[in-house]
């Protein structure tokens, strides 16, 4: 699920390529990516009372004492066999699987749904699973920290992926760059940014492009998995349609609280929240580079864009088919949605106010919004979710001209939808999988509506963009009329490129600061920024679907048998705190209380293998990393030095970016190391990327006492 992060998002928050979002990450820390109640394990997953201070009983039942209050989980009709502690608050969560529409683990390796509709080591348990619905049906946000601190002590205690800390911010760039700002799951937008109009000016190497004032290149790692927002997802990608495309709905600058209009300039929902509607920016074009044309933008291309993220099957669009209903989705015009409103008023929240509306232009008086409008998107959800607009602003959600796409099938394709009425329609012009011509297409010349389009590029070496002439928001005298990627996997070498005024930001592994720390160009100083505490986990992931990782007691000795105070002292320079579980601090969710705080002991490590009756010389086991990350291939060549003494045979290997995301997303693992950069602002997006395991529900219910 989100974005895993890559080559890390761009000197710090680069985290390219994500996790989404959020992201896989796969960079350098520094840039800124059941009933029967079948187990993911079977027998060895079951365990006796009191195996942690916190949980109570794990068993057809689960109670876990989260410290405030009492957490029960189990299937309908089941009932613990532990008494209740009293005096604390009890919330019961009881569950019927839909073992019908239940997806194989199996056919979702194959599928490569792995970080997309099941967690990243296709670990399943259907208690976790069932708290997982509970955290996202509920609204109540005293509920939903309990079951988040519920799922964060199951997620320690089962370990499928061990943390192995919370990342600081790293961020290094020449002071000659101004107006920096930190958002927790967005990059900084280019244009927002500026130089000193006296910052040197140094060829790049790639053409005749200088480093200028009007140009901001950046020296990173890696290769985005796709120039497709339906198809990225890590932080490069994301990275890429944050500059080049526009969501409905956005974050201006650092703000978290309240979204701000983009593409959408109002929106309300329904009492229920189970429909929202958002009025669509009049004017709006999508610039083509590659045929030099435009593309008006209206709902149907918003309720197209949608559509395909689910109809491409993607890993990214588990966040379109678990909270939205794309094909009860409809594109609206002015004179319908006002229509509807004379007997079905909406509420509208925004900038903390809240008011009910019944006509289109009280809408909009209320947003403050007086130009044009080009029709009304319905988004429809099978469940109230408080996170919706948070995913709604996601760079996988950039709204893409449905006329580019399909070509001389447009017109035929709009009418079979009904102008945006039956979206399923255009199941016969949009495939399943990669295959996708829509795909295709966009995957090597992408359009978009945003502040930049991509002018150029040679893959794995760079890539260009240019400020759009078309661009709806445009200035005169945008921040940077370029930006630049040196794609570089060799530290040593980007450190050079950073030193000569070749590029104004770097991204760097972190025993590379002393190399630039203090250093000068003329009047200019380096920026070395490390002093912000990330929502970003760095951990590896088990394969729980191959043996011996499908034995929890095997995964909690390698958890004990990793030496985490070296790795972020010497390979992370300090820039690695702490974190046991799927929810990093302050979010709602974190606790320390009763869990298992995981230290390096080798003693304890082969304590747990005795008792789960392996004999580890028979195992051979493949660490994976991401070329070019030094400090993934420092922590793996540890992890091989200690498991190898534990007496299980270790080797190390390393794929590029896009086949690492293919081989690990497939299945096609032992262990891997990653990191993520939440996809939006909610504890749900790192315990359910992190532990849900695809189970179906044809109930779940939620009682609180007490």
């Amino acid at each position: 699920m989100k974005r895993t992060i890559f080559s890390l998002l761009l000197v710090s928050v680069l985290i390219f390529g994500t996790i989404a979002s959020g992201c896989i990450g796969g960079g350098e820390t520094g840039t800124t990516t059941t009933a029967p109640r079948p187990t993911q394990t079977g027998p060895t997953e079951t365990q006796p009372q009191g195996v942690t201070q916190a949980i109570l009983e794990l068993d057809k039942v689960a109670v876990i004492d989260t410290g405030t209050a009492i957490v029960v989980v189990g299937p309908k009709g089941e009932e613990p066999t532990v008494s209740i502690p009293s005096g604390k608050k009890v919330i019961r969560v009881t569950y019927v699987v839909d073992e019908a529409n239940t997806p194989d683990v199996k056919t979702l390796m194959e599928q490569g749904q792995g970080f997309g509709a099941i967690n990243p080591a296709f670990f399943r348990e259907t208690h976790v699973d069932a708290l997982v619905i509970a955290a996202r049906r509920e609204t109540q946000p005293e509920i939903r920290t309990e079951l988040f601190k519920a799922l964060y002590i199951l997620g320690n205690y089962y370990v499928p992926e061990v943390i192995l800390g919370q990342n600081r911010q790293l961020r290094v760039y020449w002071d000659w760059v101004k107006g920096r700002y930190y958002h927790p799951t967005l990059p900084e937008r280019y244009d927002l940014l500026w130089e000193d109009p006296n910052a040197p000016s140094v060829d790049t190497g790639i053409g005749s492009y200088k480093n200028d004032a009007e140009t901001l290149v950046i020296g990173t790692i890696g290769w985005p998995e796709s120039f497709d927002p339906a198809w990225t997802y890590e932080t490069f990608g994301w990275e890429i349609w944050h500059e080049i495309g526009d969501t409905l709905v956005t974050y201006w600058k650092e703000e978290t609280e309240h979204v701000t209009p983009d593409l959408a300039v109002a929106w309300a929902h329904n009492k229920e929240g189970t429909e929202w509607y958002f009025v669509i920016r009049g004017g709006v074009v999508a610039y083509d580079p590659w045929n030099e044309k435009t593309y008006p933008i209206d709902a149907v291309d918003v309720l197209f864009t949608f559509w395909r993220v689910q109809r491409l099957g993607h890993s990214v669009s588990w966040m379109v088919a678990e909270f939205m209903d794309v094909s009860a989705s409809q594109a609206l015009t002015e004179e319908e949605f006002n229509n509807y409103l004379k007997d079905h008023p909406l509420i509208a929240e925004y900038n903390g106010k809240t008011k009910e509306i019944r006509s289109l232009d009280e809408l909009l008086q209320f947003f403050g919004y007086s130009g044009k409008t080009a029709g009304v998107f319905k988004l429809v959800l099978p469940h109230p979710y408080a996170a919706i607009l948070n995913i709604v602003a996601d760079p996988f959600l950039s709204v893409v001209p449905m006329e580019y796409l399909l070509g001389d099938k447009y017109e035929e394709a709009l009418k079979a939808s009904n102008y945006g009425k039956n979206p399923d329609a255009w199941a016969d012009y949009v495939k399943e999988g990669a295959d996708d011509a829509t795909h295709q297409l966009m995957h090597r010349q992408p359009v978009g509506t945003g502040p930049f389009y991509v002018k150029d590029y040679q893959e794995n070496s760079y890539i260009v963009l240019e400020y759009n002439p078309y661009y709806w928001n445009a200035t005169a005298n945008p921040g940077h009329k370029r930006v630049i990627y040196i794609i570089n996997d060799d530290a040593v070498s980007r450190v050079n490129l950073f030193l000569t005024g070749t590029v104004d930001i770097v991204a760097l592994p972190t025993e590379k600061i002393e190399d630039v720390k203090g250093k000068t160009l003329g009047n200019y100083k380096v920026v070395v920024q490390t002093e912000l505490l990330q929502p970003i986990l760095t951990f590896i992931v088990f394969n729980t679907q191959r043996e011996p990782f499908n034995n929890v007691k095997v995964r909690q000795a390698l958890a004990y048998a990793i030496p985490y105070d070296q790795i972020a002292n010497v390979v992370y320079n300090g820039l690695l705190e702490r974190n046991w579980g799927p929810i990093p601090k302050p979010w709602p969710g974190y606790t320390e209380y009763g869990i298992i705080k995981y230290d390096y002991n080798l003693a304890k490590a082969k304590q747990l293998l005795q008792e789960a009756g392996i004999d580890p010389s028979k195992y051979s086991i493949k660490l994976y990393y991401n070329a070019g990350n030094s400090q993934r291939e420092k922590i793996m060549t540890l992890l091989q030095n200690i498991w190898s003494q534990l007496g299980f045979q270790v080797t190390v290997e390393s794929y590029e970016w896009p086949v690492y995301l293919q081989k690990t997303s497939h299945g096609d693992y032992d262990v891997y190391v990653v990191g993520w950069v939440p996809d939006y602002l909610d504890s749900d997006n790192w315990v359910g990327p992190f532990l849900y395991g695809a189970t179906k529900f044809k109930e779940v219910n939620i009682e609180v006492s007490g």
